[in-house]
């Protein structure tokens, strides 16, 4: 009767055949990685966070659904209200 092959020489095998080469992975990589995307509509803008508590993100939230609008929109138009009224002043 023969032997049956080890299980583990079986594997070891299988990991030289099919090592992948650790450079050509990288380069592969690099080259499919995804462009970074940007909205034409933000080109040349510059990027404000601000911290806000959650009970006035909600009715900001709550105002863009019912105006049919964004949030990014909202505080667009109220940041140029606010630097229209100060200069005005």
């Amino acid at each position: 009767m023969t032997k049956r092959p080890s299980l583990a020489a079986s594997m070891r095998e299988l990991k030289e055949d099919t090592a992948p080469d650790p450079v050509a992975l990288v380069a592969k990589a690099r080259e499919s990685a995804p462009q970074k995307f940007k909205a034409a509509t933000r080109e040349g803008m510059k990027r404000l966070l601000v911290p806000v508590s959650p009970e006035l993100h909600k009715r900001l939230k709550m105002m863009a659904v019912v105006e049919d609008t964004t949030l990014e929109a909202i505080t667009r138009a109220a940041l140029e209200a606010y630097v229209s009224k100060q200069n005005s002043n």
